[in-house]
């Protein structure tokens, strides 16, 4: 047996048993812990791309990884951004010294304590985006190619199973797709500036992204303030 075949089986096996484990039925949630189980990582997130929204986090295995991805969501650049236009895997050897190429993304990455080193992998099929697989490691440094190869093969494996999960017509189905509650209460905001100023809906984002940077705060966290009617984009 080849080592991505072992490979797959791990993943497989790992996937199997935390869905079992779960008490929604796994779904994205699932595909996160089987990736943290089987790659010489500690902790891992998928964004989803959307159509007007760009990159939303919707899951992450602990804290740390979910307030790095709320500051690439919030930004809208960052690792994560460039792995998906480009389709390559993007490296970043030191979370806590980034330095100038995304100068937004770093300076808000500083108030959220996050350190070690992480791989964007693209999730793609095709000409299909389907988003982005963000790997973690706690100690900063490249990683090694045997780790990025098998971050691809992993990368791989989870689309197999969003484009799974997507065609299934049960009930089990939606636990892939059914999106977080941050995420619907962002398109929910956005829908009310577009209302509110008559704008489309990617300069709706641009300005919900530009006001939580602006006062320090995420993108979800203006999104709930605009949805409960405390901030007004009007005048």
């Amino acid at each position: 047996m080849g080592k991505f075949d072992q490979l797959t089986d791990e993943f497989l096996s790992a996937l199997e048993f935390l869905t079992k484990r779960s008490a929604d039925g796994g779904g994205i949630a699932a595909l996160c812990g089987a990736c943290v189980r089987v790659l010489p990582v500690q902790r891992a997130a998928i964004l989803i791309h959307e159509r007007e929204a760009g990159l939303q986090p919707w899951w992450a295995t602990d804290p740390i990884a979910t307030r790095v991805e709320a500051v690439q969501a919030t930004a809208g650049q960052g690792p994560a951004v460039d792995a998906v236009a480009a389709g390559v895997p993007v490296l970043v050897a030191d979370l806590a010294a980034i330095g100038a190429r995304w100068p937004g993304f770093a300076g808000e990455l500083n108030r959220v304590d996050a350190a070690g080193s992480m791989v964007a992998v693209p999730l793609r099929l095709g000409v299909v985006r389907f988003g982005v697989l963000d790997l973690y490691r706690e100690q900063p440094g490249r990683p090694e190619p045997s780790v990025i190869s098998a971050g691809l093969h992993i990368a791989d494996l989870v689309i197999a199973q969003l484009v799974a999960g997507s065609t299934r017509s049960d009930h089990a189905a939606t636990q892939w797709w059914d999106q977080p509650l941050t995420s619907r209460t962002i398109h929910q905001a956005a829908g009310m500036v577009i209302a509110q100023l008559g704008i489309d809906a990617s300069d709706a984002y641009a300005r919900l992204r530009a006001h939580a940077f602006a006062h320090g705060l995420s993108l979800a966290e203006v999104a709930q303030l605009v949805v409960g009617d405390r901030i007004r984009f009007d005048g």
